[in-house]
């Protein structure tokens, strides 16, 4: 029979203990683990490239392990991925190194354990320190310490089932109705209550009075628990302040009241060697001692006093300065003090926004009580805090609980050499181990290519498109690289050019070795192309076979059809599909032939569906936005409002030609590609003669993209002299007005900037911000202008993976162009301009009103839903 015996029972029954599991790992030492982690060190040391799985997979050590675990393919590799990324974060856990004894231990509560390990982290760790020449016994140490340590099961604390528990608690009274429910659940139904040895408790807590201080202000808060301390020192007392991590410790500590504190201080941290904790434990109850400590000093620590004099001014107090999540917590830190009959006092002192971010508490709340229902209100504020927690322990359980069983089962299972073992390990393994980042990552991509006659005038610019995909700097690879340069993509690409459902010939495929669609032979695929757009034909209708093409590129099953982990469908069209017409052009003659029924009686619904069943993301690009707007509406909607889009991905939708608008439903048919321009106009005194001529230019601006048909695009308008002032916010383009008033004064440009930057982080999601900074001098803020701009870009770039567009124009002859340059410097896509007219001027900005690269807009848009599509699956395998 099994007895359990429990030192503080409300530890084992709170949620470290409960609904957590022991995890058992198997270490495997073999000469090949040891020559891979050697290797592994090595290389990283060395600096350079990281490392990759297929590296190590060449190496003869990797070989031979394979024979010897020739069904673990899957657990070498694993194993392996997670040695090269956690080679790189030895020091993400505090480590400390015995070197008497060799060992490497981490900090657990008050105390270093050197039975805690961090798998490769800490055999990397032994591995620095051999290289520093820490270790006593270097070569003893690594034979024991190199290997491979397998996870292989978890075990639930909460289902070991003894048949007798046996405990003590020093806070048994402070168990709430959830924790003693724990208990009888487990047969605990007797508890026996001893009273002291020592008589009635000495223990002092004004709670209807100054135990309870509460500060609104960091400096408020820290300033009272000095005048604590130096109030009860004076008495002849001791002191011992408890903060509830090193954070807010230090920043005590960093604060000019620490230092005012005088010489009588010392800090308990669990840094600090066996004796170094015993001599300020020991001197911490003496008379005028002051000791700075964290919570995890408040269970267990004995500072017991020894010196009279305290005992006779009334003991040992007890400073706390958070409030405690557990009552239990609370009493243990009470307990520091008063101890074994002896006096002792006790404190609360709390910073308001502690309580506002651990508990919810609203500002100025404590206000509503009177001093002497604080600690109600207190305890009942904990208490709500502790009915979500003892929610989320049973959730904890729940998976601990099966958890253990698919251990047991598995124990079971190779006991009783049952054939399933291999796959329940296999099981155990992946769900105790999450991957680690993968050293590749494939993608599909397909293009799905309308090739009817209509998009004749648009084959070239396709062609043209897709090749800056998939070649050259700005490809979709290249680019992945920028953005996770520790992974190495590969591409795979299918072609499918379709035409409408009565022309023959109405699919071609790109069909490789092996009647593959895929391929990651870029020439070969850019040759397939070429070759698909070359004669555009066919088509009677304006509608399209749209769902038929999406449709028929899911018939694809080749072995490499399909296959990686992260999957594209690129629709390239200037039609509507069949029955999805705009309403404007129902009525004309061969607008359907198909608007009732397709012929294999497809639905846009059976499409989604599909989509789904097959993980594949969508990309509807269009070359005839107000064409394709009802198609593109109600696939995207079924698509948005399907059951299992539960992370509520939507279809990206690409304008492929300049922005159009569809007047009947006055919506932006570009996908949210709008400009928001941000016009920076000097207006000093020197532009005085000219003004008029600046609002003529900005005039024709305005006039080129309405001509252009931008009429989605927002104006905003900064006028700037000594000051800055905004004229225009982001008024659409249709609405804004013609004339602009004049300033006067001197010249400044970071006032300018600052606005601009301003207004272009207000920029709404569907719009991209474009500045327009024009001048006609100088200005001794030019530097620190250019650094608000750089700023901008920046976050730009994080946010699009694109510089800002910035137009910087000089205007007349004695305008600083060398300033102007370190502006546009600030980006990638900045310009200096000159004008010495106002003709001119007008002319450089119908010049940039009419300069949208909409191929860089596409290949900017199809990277950035790619690199996000990336980002979610690494955040999702193996980041959460």
């Amino acid at each position: 029979e099994e007895i359990l015996l429990v030192d503080e029972v409300d530890v084992f029954f709170g949620s470290e203990f409960y609904g957590q599991t022991y995890n058992q790992v198997a270490k495997i030492q073999e000469a090949e683990i040891s020559d891979i982690l050697q290797y592994i060190w090595t290389m990283h040391t060395r600096g350079g490239r990281k490392l990759r799985l297929v590296d190590v997979q060449k190496m003869p050590a990797y070989t031979i392990l394979q024979q010897k675990f020739p069904d673990c393919k899957f657990l070498l590799d694993n194993e392996i991925l997670m040695m090269l990324d956690q080679v790189r974060r030895i020091d993400d856990e505090t480590y400390y190194l015995d070197r008497e004894t060799d060992q490497i231990g981490y900090k657990v509560m008050d105390s270093i354990s050197f039975n805690v390990t961090y798998g490769y982290r800490t055999i990397f760790a032994y591995m620095k320190e051999a290289e520093n020449g820490n270790l006593k016994n270097k070569n003893t140490t690594l034979s024991k310490i190199l290997s491979m340590p397998v996870s292989c099961g978890q075990f639930s604390y909460a289902n070991i089932s003894p048949t007798r528990i046996l405990g003590v608690s020093g806070t048994l009274e402070a168990m709430g109705k959830y924790e003693m429910e724990l208990l009888s659940k487990f047969g605990l139904e007797k508890f026996v209550y001893v009273p002291s040895v020592y008589g009635d408790s000495n223990f002092q807590f004004d709670k209807a009075g100054d135990g309870i201080l509460i500060d609104s202000t960091l400096s408020n808060y820290f300033h009272a628990i000095s005048d604590q301390i130096k109030t009860i020192t004076k008495q002849k007392r001791a002191v011992i302040i408890f903060f509830q991590d090193k954070i807010r410790l230090k920043e005590f500590t960093d604060s000019p009241f620490y230092s005012k504190l005088g010489r009588q201080k010392k800090l308990l941290t669990e840094e600090m060697s066996a004796a170094e904790k015993e001599f300020v434990i020991n001197k911490a109850a003496t008379a005028g001692q002051i000791t700075i400590c964290t919570a995890v000093f408040g269970r267990g620590t004995d500072f017991f006093c020894k010196d009279d004099r305290v005992q006779k001014n009334g003991g040992v107090h007890v400073i706390q300065t958070f409030l405690s999540v557990d009552r239990s917590e609370e009493v243990q830190i009470q307990g520091r003090t008063a101890r074994q009959g002896k006096k002792g006092s006790y404190q609360l002192i709390l910073l308001e926004s502690d309580l506002n971010e651990q508990f919810q508490v609203p500002s100025n709340e404590k206000e509503k009580y009177a001093k002497k229902d604080r600690y109600k209100w207190l305890c009942a504020i904990r208490d709500r805090c502790h009915e979500h927690r003892c929610l989320m322990t049973e959730e904890n359980f729940s998976e601990a609980t099966e958890k253990n069983k698919v251990t047991h089962k598995y124990f079971d299972a190779l006991l009783h050499k049952e054939q399933n073992a291999k796959e329940l390990f296999r099981e155990i393994y992946f769900s105790m181990k999450k991957r680690p980042m993968p050293s590749s990552i494939d993608l599909d991509l397909a293009f799905v290519i309308d090739v009817t006659g209509s998009m004749g005038p648009y084959m070239r610019a396709a062609a043209g498109m897709m090749n800056t995909l998939l070649a050259g700097n700005n490809s979709i690879i290249e680019k992945m690289k920028l953005k996770f340069p520790e992974i190495e993509f590969k591409i795979n690409v299918a072609v499918s050019g379709f035409r409408d459902i009565d022309d023959s010939n109405q699919f071609q495929d790109s069909i490789w070795r092996g009647n593959n669609h895929f391929t990651d032979n870029t020439p070969d695929v850019l040759r397939f192309i070429d070759a698909v757009v070359k004669n555009p034909s066919g088509g009677g209708d304006l509608a399209e076979d749209i769902l038929g093409a999406i449709d028929h590129c899911f018939t694809w099953n080749s072995p490499n059809d399909w296959k990686s982990s992260i999957k594209f469908m690129m629709v390239m069209t200037d039609a509507p599909a069949h029955g999805m017409v705009p309403l404007t052009s129902i009525g004309q003659t061969n607008a359907d032939n198909y608007s009732a029924r397709h012929p294999l009686g497809l639905t846009a619904k059976q499409v989604i569906e599909k989509l789904f069943a097959n993980d594949i993301d969508l990309f509807m690009c269009s070359f005839n936005p107000a064409a394709t707007l009802t198609t593109e509406k109600e696939i995207s909607d079924l698509y948005l409002n399907h059951p299992d889009n539960t992370e509520e991905r939507e279809i990206t939708k690409i304008p492929m030609v300049n922005q159009q608008v569809c007047e009947q439903e006055n919506v932006n048919l570009a996908g949210g590609y709008g400009r928001h321009i941000i016009f920076a106009l000097d207006e000093s005194g020197s532009m005085s003669h000219d003004w008029a001529g600046v609002v003529v230019a900005y005039n024709q601006y305005i006039i080129t993209r309405r001509q252009n048909q931008n009429e989605a695009d927002l104006v905003s308008v900064v006028q700037f002299g000594s000051t800055s002032r905004i004229t225009v916010n982001q008024v659409s383009i249709s609405h804004v007005p013609k004339e602009l008033d004049y300033g006067s004064g001197g010249t400044y440009f970071y006032p300018a900037a600052v606005d601009s930057s301003k207004l272009a982080r207000n920029t709404p999601q569907s719009h991209m911000p474009v500045i327009i900074f024009m001048s006609d001098g100088g200005s001794c803020d030019a530097a620190a202008a250019a650094g608000i701009f750089a700023t901008l870009n920046r976050d730009l770039r994080y946010a699009w993976e694109s510089d800002l567009e910035l137009h910087v124009i000089a205007f007349g002859a004695h305008a600083n162009t060398t300033q102007l340059q370190t502006i546009a410097g600030a980006s990638k896509n900045g310009r200096v301009l000159s004008s010495k007219s106002t003709i001119e001027l007008s002319n450089i900005f119908a010049d940039i009103a009419g300069s949208q690269n909409v191929a860089e807009i596409f290949e900017t848009e199809i990277c950035k839903r790619i690199s996000d599509a990336v980002s979610d699956k690494l955040s999702l395998e193996y980041l959460s």
